[in-house]
């Protein structure tokens, strides 16, 4: 490390995009779900598989996850259970485009914060995203 001179200044830290992480198995998501949010706020990781997300978080930190319900190699709940194993402080979003009549149960079991019904809609994504980054307290509440 070389050592600062007293007239140098130490240069700002730039300030560390929010990292969030998209798993769904429809690649038709995983390309649009991006340009939902604002650009350059955020870092965005994609996995078109459960285990991928798994394997991505045991070397990344991520701050928020949208995990979708059902996919072909694990579902959304065991994603979320082992994502917050691995990461106890991401929050979690599921999301799906099927009904359910006990969203809140869903939400409880898996450690999620929300459950987002598609089709997505990005006002309303925006809002939970910035909502969930910055208030990490959890309620389970939030549902569209």
């Amino acid at each position: 490390m070389t050592p600062q001179s007293p007239n140098e200044k130490p240069s700002p830290q730039a300030p560390v995009a929010a990292r969030i992480l998209i798993v769904d198995d429809d690649t038709d998501i995983l390309d649009v779900f991006p340009n939902l949010l604002r650009p350059g706020q955020y870092s965005i990781t994609v996995a078109s598989r459960g285990s991928l997300a798994l394997e991505l978080a045991a070397n990344s930190t991520f701050d928020l996850a949208f995990v979708d319900y059902f996919m072909d190699d694990m579902n959304g709940v065991v994603v979320s259970q082992r994502l917050r194993h691995i990461q106890p402080e991401i929050q979690i979003v599921l999301m799906s485009g099927f009904s359910f009549d006990d969203k809140s149960e869903i939400i409880a079991s898996s450690g999620a914060r929300a459950f987002l019904h598609k089709p997505l809609d990005a006002t309303y994504i925006q809002a939970l995203t910035d909502r969930l980054l910055h208030d990490k307290a959890p309620d389970g509440t939030a549902s569209q």
